[in-house]
């Protein structure tokens, strides 16, 4: 007999079998149990977690003729036929060759006859998205409503391409990626059973780069056997899967590292004479940042890795700071974008390492040193112990001969205003807004429009509106007995809303001249070769010069 696949071979034939996915086992046999078999099912997931697995134990288990439990026996003739795929009554489908609306109205009227051996006849239909829009419509009336004696088990990788009338007929289970440490067992059990040896890191880089995907384990593990001759040993493992390459990245990691900007150019040299793709390089250079960065912080061992790795990282733990990995995480970033970007990508990422070795020089990365009060002399110190050069830090005077405020006729309009908002009339205030406040004579107070603001001069001016202010504002302000609207022609005068943002306008230009004059703001940008987008002041200035020398005066 041909050699069978181990993918293939160690396919999970029990619901206790299906590894990493406990919410769907538990649900489908307590269903099963319970007897509340549903007429449609629709499994999604990632490639190769157990979703046509899972589909083939479910079509066993309801026609089984001498179940074990909620399991399947896998003995009888009904489950030896459905396990072999010669089933008369299961049929699995490819989605993605049979997705036309011929293809459905065919299972339409096959779903008509009834079960030759089996209790249900049961339709898998693989890959399900691929299925074309006619062919859905047609699969909707005999989804929602098909013979008591069919069963339909869709499974897909991209549920979002499915109408949402289809998954609305079904019971959906989500198929997780499977867990590190449930695969590492599983697969560990397995060569057990196979009789093939294996050395523990070697299957720890196997299930590291199968991605929780079972079958891609296997495949990898089918692979590695053949090539070693029937074991799995890491030297080989680690050939095969490219990490030989890493060894070079790892010595370049080191080197950034510890600073060692001497190695860079053999390093660097080894890496171009092997060509090693240099995305490659720096997303692993991303990878190993992340990885140092966990160990520094839990100050364990990943239980994922190997133990060559995690000694590579004790050991480099020892010699950096979490601040350092903040600050190449972002280099080694920007790297990775520019070496996309640019032709000359050898070059870029050359320049990229010795920046990336001369971070200590180029930006403070040892934290911030503790503050002392202005009046003391001593200077700052460092991690060290040392004195450090600190940046001084002054506080920004209130300029009241420059900064413009609002006049006594702007603060009454605000008043009013704010009386409307009070009387929930915050259409009428925001359109009050852009106007002004010309004259109050004999208690009538007259508020100019400019022809610019004619569009809020009209809302105002509609009797409804003009009824409410004057029903408002002479019971807010006494000496204010009528309220009356103006369009002045050819008027240079500013609205309240205007002179508010003038003075927010000169105050942010203000703040952000200073922000941007920060020596340590353009030193970051030079280091990381930013551009400063947008800055957000936090602080708005108050309306009132008075009050700002109060706030200044109690600071």
């Amino acid at each position: 007999m041909s050699y069978v696949a181990l993918a293939r071979k160690l396919r999970p034939q029990n619901f206790d079998e299906l590894s990493g996915q406990g919410f769907v086992v538990t649900t489908l046999k307590n269903s099963i149990e319970m007897g509340r078999i549903v007429h449609a099912y629709l499994f999604t997931g990632p490639r190769g977690v157990g979703k046509t697995s899972a589909a083939r134990i479910l079509a066993k288990a309801v026609n089984c003729l001498d179940p074990d439990g909620c399991n399947p026996c896998n003995k009888c003739e009904n489950c030896l036929e459905i396990t072999s795929g010669t089933s008369m009554d299961v049929a699995e489908i490819d989605g993605a060759s049979n997705r036309g609306i011929d293809e459905i109205r065919d299972l339409r009227e096959a779903v008509r006859f009834l079960p030759m051996k089996c209790r249900y006849k049961v339709y898998i239909i693989d890959e399900v998205h691929m299925l074309t829009e006619h062919a859905f419509n047609a699969l909707l009336k005999t989804l929602e409503e098909p013979p008591e004696y069919v069963i339909f088990i869709l499974a897909t990788t991209d549920p979002h391409r499915i109408p949402a009338t289809i998954i609305s007929r079904c019971q959906k289970y989500d198929f997780n990626k499977i867990p590190y440490d449930i695969m590492y067992k599983s697969l560990a059990n397995a060569l057990d059973k196979e009789a093939i040896t294996y050395e523990p890191d070697a299957l720890s880089l196997v299930v590291r780069n199968s991605d929780g995907c079972m079958r891609d384990s296997l495949s990898l593990l089918d692979q590695i056997i053949a090539f070693t001759g029937g074991s799995l040993d890491e030297q080989n493992t680690s050939f095969l899967l490219g990490y030989s390459d890493k060894n070079i990245l790892n010595r370049l990691f080191d080197a950034v590292i510890k600073e060692n900007t001497q190695d860079l150019p053999q390093i660097c040299t080894e890496l171009t004479a092997k060509g090693i793709n240099y995305t490659f390089a720096a997303e692993t250079l991303i990878e190993h940042t992340r990885n140092l960065m966990m160990r520094i912080i839990t100050k364990k061992e990943n239980p994922e890795l190997t133990s060559k790795e995690n000694e590579f990282y004790g050991s480099l733990a020892q010699t950096t700071s979490e601040q350092r990995l903040f600050a190449l995480f972002q280099v080694f970033q920007k790297l990775l974008n520019d070496i996309k970007f640019f032709s000359f990508s050898q070059y870029v990422f050359e320049f990229g390492m010795y920046k990336a070795a001369s971070i200590s020089a180029l930006i403070p990365t040892t934290g911030m040193a503790p503050t002392v009060p202005l009046g003391n002399a001593t200077a700052p110190v460092n991690n060290q112990g040392t004195s450090a050069p600190q940046p001084i830090i002054q506080k920004p005077q209130a300029d009241t001969s420059t900064q413009p405020v609002l006049s006594s006729t702007d603060i009454q309009l605000q008043n009013i205003m704010n009386a409307l908002d009070d009387n929930k009339q915050p259409l009428i205030a925001s359109n009050l807004s852009h106007g002004y406040i010309i004259q109050q004579t004999n208690g009538v107070l007259s508020i100019g429009f400019s022809t610019d603001k004619k569009f809020h001069y009209d809302y105002i001016a509609r009797k409804q509106n003009l009824d409410v202010l004057n029903q408002v504002v002479p019971k807010a302000f006494p000496t204010i007995s009528e309220v009356s609207v103006i369009l002045e022609q050819d008027s240079k005068k500013k609205s309240i809303i205007e002179k508010k943002e003038h003075i927010e306008t000169i105050h942010d230009i203000r703040i952000k001249k200073e922000a941007e004059q920060d020596s340590i703001v353009k030193l970051l940008l030079n280091e990381f070769d930013g551009k400063l987008l947008d800055i957000d002041v936090l602080q708005r200035p108050s309306f009132d010069a008075e009050e700002d020398e109060e706030h200044e005066n109690e600071d």
